[in-house]
């Protein structure tokens, strides 16, 4: 998360202190520097939303785990209290 804001941050800061220089054959357009502006932070937020519901994801399956557990102890105490009779 840390490396894609310093690097939508890094292009911003080069977008404003370069827009006064003359350009020079090599470089690259204005518009396409800024059509990479927003296409990063599109990957930056669905960053953001995809670590949201990895951790939703991460909940639920701790929840799972909780309840398969709890559910194979009421089954194998189940199966040994009928083998005992």
């Amino acid at each position: 998360m840390t490396i894609i804001a310093s690097a939508v941050g890094g292009l911003l800061f080069l977008l404003a202190s370069h827009s006064q220089q003359p350009k020079h054959p090599e470089a690259a357009y204005e518009k396409d520097v800024s059509d990479l502006a927003v296409k990063l932070e599109r990957v930056s937020a669905d960053v953001d939303h995809n670590s949201s519901v990895l951790q939703d994801v991460r909940a639920d399956l701790s929840t799972i785990r909780s309840e398969q557990t709890a559910s194979k102890r009421e089954i194998l105490s189940a199966i040994k209290a009928a083998t005992e009779r």
